[in-house]
């Protein structure tokens, strides 16, 4: 039979563990997407690795017993993702889009979502509170340029993307 990439259902916080166990004792191909997102903790920015998707992992298998059983009765793993009891293929171009965009052993980058023009309120520093433009993300990583209204003309100020939220 020919390979291809399926979606394995894993117990909470398991991938890592059934990735592992899959590439070392098995040598099934695995992939498990991740997240870099920078957070506040303890009022310092950190670069959290979280899981793309949270009790999912793919692998590329045949659908032969070999394989099928290794995968199945890993410890950790809840089901191979199926319509009925057929294993759904996940299409290669979502996963080549996915690693594609990866670095570093599948860890994606994050990515501001807030486009140049939108509305957003600053929700902490000096200017917490006030409502302006996203004119431009700038050279400094995580950083942009906000149009705010001061003095009764349009400001830049440059604060960090995590300290704005997006006003509808």
């Amino acid at each position: 039979m020919s390979c291809a990439w399926y979606a394995v259902q894993t117990k909470p916080r398991a991938e890592e563990r059934v990735s592992r166990w899959l590439r070392e004792r098995h040598n099934i191909r695995v992939f498990l997407p991740k997240l870099a997102v920078p957070k506040w903790r303890r009022q310092r920015r950190v670069t959290v690795i979280e899981t793309l998707f949270p009790s999912y992992l793919f692998v590329w298998m045949s659908l032969d017993p070999g394989p099928w059983y290794a995968v199945k009765w890993t410890p950790g793993v809840r089901a191979i993702v199926t319509t009925g009891e057929v294993p759904v293929p996940v299409p290669d171009e979502a996963i080549h889009f996915l690693m594609d965009r990866s670095v570093d052993g599948g860890v994606i980058p994050w990515q501001p979502r807030y486009p140049a023009g939108s509305t957003v309120r600053v929700l902490r520093g000096p200017f917490a509170g006030l409502v302006g433009i996203l004119e431009r993300p700038t050279t400094r990583q995580e950083r942009v340029r906000v149009l705010l209204s001061l003095l009764g003309r349009p400001t830049p100020v440059e604060v960090d993307i995590l300290d704005l939220e997006e006003v509808s």
